[in-house]
Order: C-alpha cells, then structure tokens, then sequence
C-alpha cells in the first residue's frame, strides 16, 4: 500500500485536550492472523459457548472457555473445516469493526452456518448420488470413489470414455461435453440424457436379439433401473429388494424415501387401477422416481438459494451503504445476477473474503491526486492572500505551469493536511485546524474542488491547538482506513484512528504510539510506505539536521521504534519538508524540499528506505515558494 498525505506543521502551544464531535464508536477490523479488536468484549457464557463448540463436535476445556469472545471465535475458526460456512462466518467475524459481532455469531450465527453447511453437505451428498445412479445405469461401478468424486462434466468425460464407442450413452455423452455446454447441458444428461440414451441402446439390442435374450435384457433393464433409483434416492441397494415384485419394490420406496414429491409420484403408481398398475409401477421405476426426486431437489434448492440470496442481498447493502467496499458490492452483485447455487455459495464462501481483501487494499492505496487525473499534486496555502492553489502535477516529478485557485482564507488556519480518502468516497479530502482547536474536514470532489466548501464538516470540537504537530499517514493500523497522528507538549505521539466515514474510532482515547522523546524533532511527516514493505512510515528531522525514518508495522505502531534509520544529514538547511507520495510515477515515495530561496526540490526514493541519489536533488519548483503557509 501507499499510504498518507502529509504536511509539515510545527506549532508549540499550550497543552490541552481534544473535545471530539461525537462519532460512531467501531473497532478497527483485524486479520485472523495477528490482532483482535481494540476492546474484546466477555458477553458470551460458559452454556453459550458450550452450545456453538457443540457444532464442531467439540467439548470445550477451561482453556477455550475463558477465552473473550473474538479469541472463542477465533478458536472456532482455526478448528472449522476448511470450506464450511462455519470457517468463513467465523472469520467474517473475527475481522469485523463491530465489536458485538462475536457474541452474535456466538448465540446464534455459528448456528445458522452449520444449518448451512448442513444443507451444503446435503446438495453434495445428491449430486454423489445422481452421478452414482448413471453409473448403475450405463453400467459403470457406483462404488468408484474417484468417479464418483468427480465433478458432472469430468464425470460425464469418464463415461464417454468408458462406454462402448458409437453407443447412444457415448454419443449422448459426447454432446453434452462438447465445447460451449455449460452446467445446464450436464444436468440435463446426468438427469433425463444417460437414462433416455441407455434405455435407447437397450431398445436396440431387444429388437435384435431372439425372444430368450430380448426377455434377460429386459429383466436386466428392469433391475438396472432398480439398482439406479435407489442410488438416487440414498437407499440401500440389496439384492433382495431389487428381485422384489415392482409393487413391493415401489412400496419400499414410498415406505423410506425422504422426499415429498418422491412420496407422492410413488402412491400416484401404487394407486393405479389393475389394468394400468404394472405399465404405472415400470413408469415410476424407470422416469417417474427419478422426475420426482428432481421436483423435490429442484424445491430444496430454491429454498437453499432463497436463503443465499437474503444473505447476500444484506452484503450488498451494507457494502452500498457504506460507500468504501466497490469490490464487495461487484462481487455480491455478480452472484445476485448469475443467481444459482453455485454462485451464491462460492461468495458466501470464498468470494466475499476475496472481495473485502481486495477493499482493504483499495482502502490502503494512496495517491496524491486531486484532480481525478491519476497524477499527483502538490496544493499550497498563500500566507498572504489566504488562497489555496491546485498545482497540477505532470506525473515525472514536474508541475504543469498553470495553477488553480480552489479556495480562500485558508491563511486562518494553523495546520492544513491531507489524510488522503477520509470519509470513504474514494476521493482525497483536506483536514485543517483553527486558532480554537477545532478540526474541520473539506471533502473532495475528486476534480480539485470541494463537495462541503463553504460548510466543512467539524471531526474535532477543540483542543486540538494543543498539538505541536499534525499529519496523516494514510492507514497506519492495516484497517483500510486513513489516520491522524499528532504530538502533543510532553513529546508523546498519538494515534487517532479514522473510521473510513469521516469520523474517528478512537476519539476519545487516541492510541500512544510515541511514549517520549518526540519533541526532539523540529519536522515530522509520513511518504507512505517508504522502504517497501507496504505499511505506512514516519520520517522526521533532529536539530542536528539527521532525517530519521520509524518504519511501521503495519499495526499502529512501529519496527525500528527504538533505533530509527538515519536516511540523512544535513537537513536543517531546508525550511519545509513534506511528501506528495510517488511524484514521479516510479513506484516509490518521494520526499520534496523547500530552500531559503523559496525553490522546491525533489530527492528520489529508492523504494528501500533511502534515496536514488542521495547527494543530488532535483529542482520542481522556483523561486517564490517562501509565499507559502502550507504545502502538501
């Protein structure tokens, strides 16, 4: 990620604290791998997670008890079976901001996984069974395990292959293989296509075989057909039961068969008058059971789908709703659009997970630009005039040579700086800080103008005049969201944590992330991710002119925060430092300085956490940069 947008403020006021606008009270969301939210919570009992360690076959000890309930739902995950409804909703739920989401999955939503994965299990188990009842029909061993584990088309393929060659099977196989057939062609074999195709194959031995082997073939067709429909319908195959009299045979599957369709086409056939009773019995065994079964899996899967669908339709809302999740909303819109089995439960399972990784990553992005034309650029406030300018950036690490005036009276204020994205537009938005401590948030338009020009949003009531310093670093804890740092009088760092809606989650009690010491550096401001690793960094400067880099951990906090890497000497030559990212579009952080002559000039990250050319820099800006208040 590239993460942060910053500015150099260094202000020495008198000490005070922050009284926030209020805001939504969320956690930060986590990975399974390495954090919890801020605050875990113990609502669940000892019964509760007894009753949801039940549906993993699990007798919890003391040591799963105690545990709070995102750590009880993280145990449930890493025990789960890989693939289930009951491993995805678990960590659906460890990752989540809400910190009342583990109870509830607790409670109730590990319940409502299993029914799922129940019903899942269920779909699979008939699909086995449908692909072992056309093994018994067209003659291959039900029992083949890896046939049978196959999917419909390898399954099919395998049938082509084995059958005998020119055969109505084969060639009926063969065309429901062929290229550009889909799910739909090979259900249609598996379902009406391989029985129809093999009751073909038997027709045309009958009419050519003498009156003894057309009577064995028809007795063999009779107790294929058996053999299949019970495999159909998971019931067991005997011997006996397949020799049995039809009507018997017909009455044990009416007698043992789960479904209702099942049930009702068997008494229809049972029912018949004498001189219909038999050709209604031989009907049943060889279409009607298995058209049956097909109506009550057809039902099954409707209400399984239903279900899929009002999950799925929540996500989608949700990710709506919240305006920062695009990849979520595509992908739950994509698989309410195919609408099938299929598609539904690959989201809920795999598909969902893909998407949100894929948000965080575009929560995490960063670029520097404001005019919606994917080149960084640099925005200045006139000390004089109050105006802000646009500097249009040309994307080598050069400015276009016309400017834009996208506001006035920005000289008021005393500290101006981008976090970047900070309600969740997807658009870069400008922080500023008044004379009484307030904090306002100006959103971006994402052309270089303002959606709340004339009325910024307030993010922070007060207090906020008792920082020495100010700045972003885009995402600095890995939640996706952008954050403010700040310092206060007695050199201590703080973190404030944005929530991705233009508020905070931690307003109230920043996080330390600096016990002391702080105040040692006459500049502080963050390029992103300066050495690579893809979290957020800090670089500041000593009195004695060393730049220091704090590479972080992509957790709110840091790797190096006791012995920081010197990156160079002799900085205190420069009257402003700050980072407008990658300005010359080579896919590192770049640090750009302001000399007494007012130039702006630009030193080349490596990508590594140094330089290109540490001895050199390159100059972007003439004179009359000294104009400026604020630069970023």
């Amino acid at each position: 990620m590239v993460a942060g947008l910053t500015t150099v403020v260094m202000l020495t006021t008198v000490a005070g604290q922050p009284a926030w606008a209020q805001s939504p009270s969320t956690t930060s969301a986590v990975t399974a791998s390495n954090s919890l939210v801020a605050d875990p919570t113990n609502l669940a009992t000892d019964e509760d997670k007894v009753a949801a360690a039940r549906v993993l076959g699990i007798n919890p000890g003391i040591d799963m008890l105690v545990l709070n309930d995102q750590e009880f739902v993280f145990s449930i995950w890493r025990q789960a079976r890989d693939g289930s409804f009951v491993k995805a909703g678990a960590l659906r739920t460890y990752e989540s901001d809400d910190p009342n989401a583990a109870y509830a999955f607790i409670t109730v939503g590990i319940f409502a996984a299993s029914a799922d994965d129940a019903q899942a299990e269920i779909i699979a188990e008939r699909a086995k069974a449908l692909r072992r009842s056309v093994a018994v029909t067209v003659g291959l061993d039900p029992s083949d395990t890896a046939l049978i584990e196959k999917n419909d088309r390898d399954f099919i393929f395998s049938v082509w292959q084995r059958v005998t060659a020119g055969s109505h099977v084969w060639t009926a196989a063969r065309d429901a293989i062929a290229d550009g057939t889909d799910q739909e062609d090979w259900t249609a074999f598996l379902t009406v296509g391989a029985a129809a195709a093999h009751a073909q194959d038997v027709a045309d031995a009958i009419a050519q075989a003498d009156a003894e082997l057309a009577a064995r073939l028809a007795a063999e067709q009779l107790a294929t057909a058996k053999k299949s429909l019970l495999q159909l319908l998971l019931l067991a195959v005997t011997d006996e039961l397949v020799a049995a009299p039809n009507r018997q045979f017909v009455l044990h599957v009416h007698n043992n068969a789960k479904g209702v369709e099942v049930k009702l086409a068997s008494q229809v056939a049972l029912n018949a008058p004498d001189e219909q009773l038999d050709q209604a019995l031989k009907d049943f065994i060889f279409t009607g059971g298995a058209a049956a079964n097909k109506r009550d899996e057809d039902i099954a899967a409707a209400k399984e789908l239903a279900g899929y669908v009002t999950q799925i339709t929540k996500i989608r809302d949700d990710a709506r709703t919240d305006g920062y999740s695009p990849n979520l909303l595509a992908a739950a819109e994509r698989a309410l659009a195919d609408n099938t089995l299929v598609a539904t439960q690959t989201f809920l399972l795999k598909g969902q997970e893909d998407a949100r990784a894929l948000d965080v990553v575009f929560r995490q992005k960063r670029t520097w630009d404001f005019d919606g034309n994917k080149k960084p650029d640099i925005v200045a406030a006139d000390s004089a005039t109050g105006i802000l300018w646009l500097y249009n950036g040309k994307g080598d690490g050069t400015l276009l040579g016309t400017r834009t005036n996208i506001g006035t009276g920005w000289a008021k204020w005393t500290a101006v700086f981008s976090p970047g994205d900070f309600n969740g537009d997807g658009l870069n938005d400008v922080i500023t800080r008044s004379a009484a401590g307030e904090l306002l948030l100006y959103r971006g338009n994402g052309t270089g103008r303002w959606l709340n020009g004339t009325a910024p949003d307030k993010i922070g009531s007060s207090g906020w005049q008792a920082f020495t310093s100010i700045f972003s670093p885009g995402d600095f804890n890995g939640d996706g969201f952008a954050d403010v740092i700040v310092r206060n009088s007695a050199g201590q760092l703080k973190l404030y944590r944005g929530n991705g809606r233009g508020g905070w989650q931690n307003g109230t009690a920043p996080d330390t992330i600096g016990t002391s010491g702080w105040n040692q550096y006459t500049a502080m401001f963050s390029p992103g991710d300066f050495n690579g690793d893809g979290f957020a960094d800090l670089i500041a400067r000593n009195s004695a002119g060393e730049l220091k880099l704090y590479r972080g951990n992509g957790r709110g906090a840091w790797l190096n925060g006791t012995a920081p890497e010197t990156i160079g000497t002799g900085w205190n030559k420069w009257n402003m430092i700050f980072s407008s990212g990658d300005v010359n579009s080579d896919g590192r952080a770049d640090v750009i300085v302001r000399n007494s002559a007012g130039e702006l000039r630009l030193y080349r990250g490596n990508g590594k956490g140094g330089w290109i050319d540490p001895t050199s820099n390159i100059l972007i800006g003439r004179s009359g940069w000294s104009a400026f208040k604020f630069v970023f």
